[in-house]
């Protein structure tokens, strides 16, 4: 807090007290002749003229104060308001981490991200959990906006997570509304497209892609994106149909990786994760 010099400190203020006491005083002793009373008069319109600006400086100090202190006093307000409204956001997603896990028919544990290389060296992300946290190569990674990828090395306390930008193992999806199949793989211009769908494939811009469980490493049911584009392809096999992911792989913090290959109540490729 930035504090302001005082103009008229406590000795200059006892000082104009004397000095108005002694004028004070010494025109009581004075006679009440003509002369002395215009004397009296024109001392006394002198002594109000002077304490006039003394007034007006005082209020403007002590105006100059108060406002010092409620901008401070807004300072600390808003400093508090931020705060808090950071907590409730960081609250929030912890209670939608929560919510998925427990409704997520597998067991999931949580792990928080420490690095990520970015797409141009291949997207690869690190975790804080290892062999000695139950993670094991292959381990499918997520977060409760969908698939983030599989674990391809993990060592004792953590491991490297492949997400889906640069991936290059392709992950086999379905159409949620026309049931659908084909493979998602990663495209050098950035795109992610769903090879191997039928010439003249039912779908559409804003579908639901899920993965299809085929291939024992993601299960049935993750949520991976939706349609966002369909085109004409470059060969014979008809359109391509183009996909935006859930996840911002740019923004990851916290994921859950899988740490049982069997679901908690044996129905899980039977339903689509909530």
């Amino acid at each position: 807090m930035r504090i302001s010099p005082r103009l008229l400190t406590p000795a200059t203020d006892w000082v104009i007290f004397l000095i108005t006491v002694a004028v004070s005083i010494a025109l009581l002793f004075m006679g009440n002749n003509a002369a002395v009373s215009v004397f009296k008069g024109e001392v006394g319109d002198l002594l109000a003229y002077l304490a006039t600006p003394t007034k007006y400086v005082r209020q403007g100090i002590d105006l100059w104060r108060e406002n010092e202190t409620l901008r401070n006093y807004a300072m600390n307000l808003t400093r508090e308001n931020d705060e808090l409204r950071d907590a409730a956001f960081e609250n929030e997603r912890l209670r939608s981490m929560l919510d998925f896990k427990e409704r997520f028919p597998m067991l999931l544990k949580a792990a928080e991200v420490i690095a990520y290389s970015g797409a141009h060296i291949g997207g690869q992300i690190r975790i804080n959990a290892g062999l000695s946290d139950g993670v094991v190569v292959n381990a499918v990674v997520l977060t409760p906006q969908g698939l983030v990828g599989k674990v391809i090395e993990t060592g004792d306390h953590s491991s490297v997570v492949q997400t889906l930008v640069g991936n290059t193992y392709g992950v086999s999806v379905m159409i949620e509304r026309s049931r659908q199949m084909g493979i998602l793989r990663w495209q050098a211009t950035g795109e992610w497209k769903i090879i191997g769908l039928p010439t003249g494939a039912d779908a559409r811009i804003g579908d639901l892609v899920l993965t299809t469980g085929a291939g024992a490493v993601f299960p049935k049911g993750i949520r991976v994106g939706v349609v966002s584009a369909t085109r004409l392809g470059n060969n014979s096999l008809g359109k391509d149909y183009l996909v935006s992911p859930f996840v911002d792989f740019q923004a990851i913090e916290d994921v859950f990786f899988v740490t049982a290959t069997e679901p908690r109540d044996g129905s899980f490729g039977s339903r689509t994760m909530p």
